[in-house]
Order: structure tokens, then C-alpha cells, then sequence
């Protein structure tokens, strides 16, 4: 089974993040892929989110498409009384229409290979050592002047850790559920799940923004479970691939195209896509 995973297209923040949308299509038919993932953080408004989807549907991709959204998708700002709870239903609804199984509501088992996906959350336990912050200063996500914009926008019930703790036992219920069905299981989420996976650079405020990368126990539920193989993630807008104990992390981000690639639009795309076999 081959496999192709992208995340944080952005599509509303450059033109270019839009202009590149055709380019990963036709790098996902060229990858010929039995499975494409998209990690999360499409856009935040869910006209331009149903837009891209509906993109990856038009072209008649022959390949199963899953999706967790990211925490730019959940921001709640079309109306003032909407939530991130209520957006996040609204966005599975858009993946069904545009042919997308939405991971969040349920796992897919296909063949001998099970998917099992969340958004995740953070709750602060990837805080960089060497300072002093207290979790009520995590909380509200102010640093010299720079702000985390979930602070803003995620309207979440509960705070960051409680909200981490529901996704981490959504995902821990799914993979006990197709666990007795599956010979491998490939975890899909947004946010990170090890802190081997993130970059501090020993200042501010950078540092400080890396407690809202994701949290310790979401990669403990992956590595808990012998059948996980591989975990998918988004957020970083770095790319990685490398070994994490028995399982392999993956991150493939578009991130913020300011100015467009040297090797071109389609070499990118074709570069960002991250694919491998089972």
C-alpha cells in the first residue's frame, strides 16, 4: 500500500499557497497512491477549506482521501457565538461531500492497515526548559508582544490540557477499536505528538511557542501501541521523516509561501509530498 501525506497548504495566506493546490494534485496522481492524507490547516475560513477539498474531489483521484483538520480549520470566526466544537462537525460534513473520510469521527481500516486520526492539542507539556513560565502564563499566550492567534480564535470548551485529554482518548478509543482487526495502524494528526520533533532555538519568543506544539501523551498512545507503524502530523512547518523508538514520524508542510520556490510550483509540490509503502 502506498501512502502520500501533505499538510499546511494555508491556502488563505499567499496567492502562491492557492496557486500551488493543482500542483500537489498532479503530484499526488503522478505518486499513483492507494492512500492521500492531509494533515490539517487548510484554511480558516471554510469557504476557501471546502474549496481546496473540493479541488482534490474534482480531480478524480483514484485513491482513498483522509483528513484531520488543524487548528487554523477550527477557528471559529465565521459568526460570533460559533465554537471550535461546532466547526469541527461542519468540517466533517464538507469532507463527506467532497469524498473525504474525516479521521476525527472515525478510524479506516483498509485491507490489513488501519487509520486512526485526531486533531490533538497541546497542554503545554513540550515548554522549552530553561525558563520559568507558569502553565497560567502558557495559558494565555502572550510573549513580548508576539500572541499564539488560538488564543484569538480556538473556542474550545475546557482548557488547553482538558482539551488535549478528550482528542489523546478519541485516538486511544479508535485504535482499541480496529486494533484486533489490523495487522499495522497508521496514526494521523495535526498538532506533534514527540518533542524529538521540535526545533528550539534558546530564545524568546520563539521558545515560548513551542508549548503549543502538542503534547508528550499523544506520542505515548502511539508508542504504547505495538501496531503503529507510522504517525502523521502537521503544524511544524518543517519537514521531517525519521525514527521515533519502534514507529516513524512523518511531517510534510506546503508552511507560508512568501515568494514563490526556486525549482518552481510543481517541483515543490512534488518535493513536499511525502510518500512511503506498507
Amino acid at each position: 500500500m502506498k501512502i502520500g501525506l501533505i499538510s499546511d497548504l494555508h491556502t488563505d495566506v499567499t496567492p502562491l499557497n492557492r496557486a500551488i493546490v493543482p500542483h500537489l494534485i498532479e503530484a499526488v496522481k503522478a505518486a499513483q497512491l492507494d492512500v492521500f492524507v492531509l494533515a490539517g490547516d487548510l484554511a480558516r475560513h471554510l469557504v476557501q477549506l471546502s474549496e481546496t477539498l473540493n479541488a482534490f474531489q474534482l480531480a478524480d483521484l483514484a485513491c482513498e482521501k483522509l483528513f484531520v483538520p488543524g487548528n487554523h480549520d477550527i477557528w471559529a470566526i465565521e459568526t460570533p457565538d460559533v465554537t471550535s466544537e461546532q466547526k469541527c462537525e461542519i468540517i466533517s460534513t464538507l469532507c463527506y461531500e467532497c469524498g473525504f473520510h474525516p479521521l476525527m469521527d472515525a478510524p479506516l481500516v483498509k485491507g490489513q492497515i488501519g487509520f486512526c486520526g485526531t486533531i490533538g492539542w497541546y497542554d503545554y507539556s513540550f515548554a522549552p526548559d530553561g525558563y520559568d513560565f507558569s502553565d497560567a502564563q502558557y495559558a494565555e499566550k502572550e510573549l513580548m508582544g508576539a500572541v499564539w492567534n488560538d488564543k484569538r480564535y480556538a473556542k474550545w470548551y475546557g482548557t488547553d490540557p482538558v482539551v488535549a485529554r478528550r482528542f489523546e482518548s478519541e485516538l486511544k478509543a479508535q485504535i482499541a477499536a480496529v486494533q484486533g482487526d489490523v495487522s499495522r495502524i497508521v496514526v494521523v494528526t495535526h498538532h506533534v505528538p514527540f518533542q524529538e520533533c521540535i526545533r528550539y532555538r534558546g530564545e524568546l519568543p520563539w521558545d515560548f511557542f513551542r508549548a503549543f506544539m502538542g503534547s508528550k501523551h499523544l506520542g505515548d498512545i502511539c508508542l504504547g501501541e505495538p501496531r503503529v507503524t507510522h504517525v502523521l502530523f502537521g503544524h511544524t512547518h518543517q519537514a521531517l521523516d525519521m525514527q521515533i523508538h519502534n514507529l516513524q514520524a512523518i511531517c510534510a508542510p506546503v508552511g507560508y509561501l512568501q515568494e514563490e520556490p526556486t525549482v518552481g510550483l510543481q517541483d515543490y509540490a512534488t518535493q513536499r509530498l511525502a510518500c512511503f509503502e506498507i
